[in-house]
């Protein structure tokens, strides 16, 4: 679950909590009427506690966002 969203100079930046090794992945989707999550970038592992990742933001882009944590 993220802890904050924020946007500032085009990105949205996204920031959560985190356990040290732990692999995560921010997927977003434009449509909820499918399932077709899309991966933003390359999965992340936690090297501290605050884990963040961020997206430029478009003129006509409507994303939704997950963070979805990896075995």
């Amino acid at each position: 679950m993220f802890q904050s969203v924020g946007q500032f100079n085009g990105l949205i930046t996204f920031t959560w909590s985190a356990a040290g090794g732990q692999t995560f992945q921010v997927q977003y989707n434009s449509d909820l009427t499918t399932t077709n999550w899309n991966n933003l970038g390359d999965t992340i592992t936690a090297t501290n506690e605050t884990m963040s990742a961020s997206d430029a933001l478009g003129r006509d882009i409507r994303r939704l966002y997950r963070l979805k944590p990896l075995p």
